[in-house]
């Protein structure tokens, strides 16, 4: 006869036996998982570095890359602008070390560049005050605001394309007095008067981007008074990626395809890379026969094709 306690021990015997079996398959199992796993870890770890160390060496490339073109700028301009006069105008809010940056490039090209004319915030006349100082500035009465910077606009771009002294009529003076204008020397030397930037065939480069604290009629206003005398110009962009501004095109565009611009002016989209200060150079060169382009990073060509053939300024 069989005893209860048989089924007892019984009992126990089987749950013991599928408790041994369940710890001695989970060990089992689980050193297999956690062995392919490290395998896998492994790979990853190593494909991590490979890629790690391969981006240091693209990263290393770029960067000799970016000294080359830098130190080889000068050569590619050199003698392009010779005896040239060019009058500098940026927008306040771009980045000045840029501006500077081209300055100095321009001169290595040979350029005559007194300086900085900077464009100031007060041309957003955003205030009764700022109008006044505008009128009297320029002699532009009897005007609504929006209309009394248009004028003044061009009337700024025709004394930037002027040839001859202006004496005490001097309207870059005048605005440099009102503060709609602040004139700066190059590289730390001295403030340039406004007399300075008057010489025989004068080209003017106009520097803006959508980081500018001045209204952005103002760059085209100004270039339209220029070619309204037969003046070159050329406008150039600093770019600075964000979330209001993600396209390098925007900026740029509005002034490339301004009816009374098109087919008139050179822009350049880039000139926050040292190959956009090269282009701006160049396209300034290629002014002195009227051939003008769209230029840079999301344009046909990056530079000018027509590239000076004498190695001095026409």
């Amino acid at each position: 006869m069989i005893h209860f306690r048989f089924h007892v021990v019984s009992i126990i015997a089987v749950f013991l036996a599928l408790a041994i079996g369940t710890v001695m398959g989970s060990a089992f199992v689980g050193k297999a998982v956690i062995d392919r796993l490290q395998i896998r870890i492994n790979t990853v770890r190593e494909k991590a570095d490979l890629e790690h160390a391969d981006n240091q060496t693209k990263e290393a490339q770029i960067d000799d890359m970016s000294r080359y073109v830098d130190q080889s700028a000068p050569f590619a301009v050199d003698r392009t602008l010779t005896g040239v006069r060019v009058n500098l105008v940026a927008e306040r809010g771009i980045d000045g070390g840029m501006v500077e940056a081209q300055a100095v490039l321009l001169r290595q090209a040979g350029a005559i560049v007194p300086g900085v004319i900077w464009l100031e915030s007060t041309w957003k006349l955003d205030s009764a005050d700022a109008a006044t100082a505008l009128r009297s500035a320029t002699g532009l009465a009897n005007r609504s605001r929006g209309a009394l910077r248009v004028a003044a606009e061009e009337l700024l771009g025709r004394r930037l394309a002027a040839a001859v002294s202006l004496g005490t009529d001097d309207v870059l003076a005048k605005l440099s007095d009102a503060k709609f204008v602040t004139i700066s020397g190059v590289g730390g030397g001295e403030t340039p008067a406004a007399t300075e930037f008057l010489g025989d065939a004068a080209r003017v480069l106009e520097i803006g981007g959508p980081d500018s604290d001045v209204p952005p009629d103002v760059i085209p206003g100004i270039a339209r008074g220029i070619v309204g005398v037969a003046g070159a110009v050329a406008v150039g962009q600093i770019f600075t990626a964000s979330e209001q501004t993600p396209d390098r095109s925007t900026w740029i565009d509005a002034i490339a395809n301004d009816d009374a611009l098109r087919n008139r002016i050179s822009t350049i989209d880039d000139l926050d890379l040292t190959e956009g200060r090269i282009g701006a150079t160049l396209a300034l060169a290629e002014l002195a026969d009227g051939t003008v382009g769209n230029y840079g990073l999301d344009r046909e060509r990056a530079v000018p094709e027509r590239l000076p053939t004498v190695p001095v300024a026409r």
